[in-house]
């Protein structure tokens, strides 16, 4: 065990852990390729402005412990269903994305170009699911 390094903490007064560092929001994708397939490297998955509110409730939350454990508990629980919601549609919005990319009225593209976009789009959004 480590000493406190803020022992003012309320939730973890005797193992402190290090501040999440804040997530920046990714690099709009590039410009538009030739086809319909949206770009695979990176997709935003807050905006910033959303991402800010969401670190000040739960900052809020967390440093209202002291004075009310149970209502501090009960807005967490409230932000954490607001962001799984947020993010289940954001995932959906995305996948519908990409299965519109190489899904034509039902009929699969057959265009290897198309494809390896969309593999690059379902690739980056599982890595980044699998990495959490």
């Amino acid at each position: 065990m480590t000493a406190p390094t803020d022992p003012t903490d309320p939730l973890d007064p005797i193992e402190p852990t290090a501040p999440a560092a804040p997530i920046e929001p990714t690099a709009p994708a590039a410009p538009a390729q030739p086809s319909s397939t949206p770009n695979g490297p990176s997709f935003p998955v807050l905006p910033k402005d959303v991402h800010d509110k969401l670190v000040q409730r739960l900052r809020y939350s967390v440093s209202g412990f002291v004075d009310s454990p149970r209502g501090a508990v009960e807005e967490a629980d409230t932000l954490l269903t607001e962001v799984v919601t947020r993010l289940t549609d954001l995932l959906a919005e995305r996948r519908a994305t990409l299965r519109a990319a190489w899904h034509e009225n039902d009929a699969a593209v057959s265009e290897t170009e198309e494809l390896r976009l969309a593999m690059r789009g379902y690739r980056n959004v599982l890595e980044r699911l699998i990495s959490i």
